[in-house]
């Protein structure tokens, strides 16, 4: 299974433009989860989430995005492709 894709803030809200442009919408999934971003990017959820990263005084808080069921399918899919392409044209600039 595919990790959890962790984002800091401004990578996320990024990310997330690139999904909508790619006909995918990016929402909030469920509550916010803590601990060290490795423990963030391996926590367990039935399918892999999108997750932006907040630093804390102590640790990391994420918070869980997913795309809507109907969506679900093709996002499994595509979302390798999608990062791919996100962090290939952010290297670019």
């Amino acid at each position: 299974m595919t990790e959890n894709l962790v984002l800091t803030e401004s990578e996320f809200d990024e990310f997330r433009q690139y999904c909508r442009a790619k006909g995918f919408d990016l929402s909030y999934f469920s509550s916010d989860i803590s601990g060290t971003k490795d423990e963030i990017e391996h926590y367990q959820f039935d399918r892999p989430k999108v997750i932006k990263l907040r630093k804390r005084r102590f640790g990391f808080e994420g918070i869980p995005y997913d795309v809507a069921e109907w969506q679900q399918e093709s996002w499994l899919g595509f979302l390798p492709k999608l990062r791919d392409e996100f962090f290939k044209k952010n290297q670019n600039r």
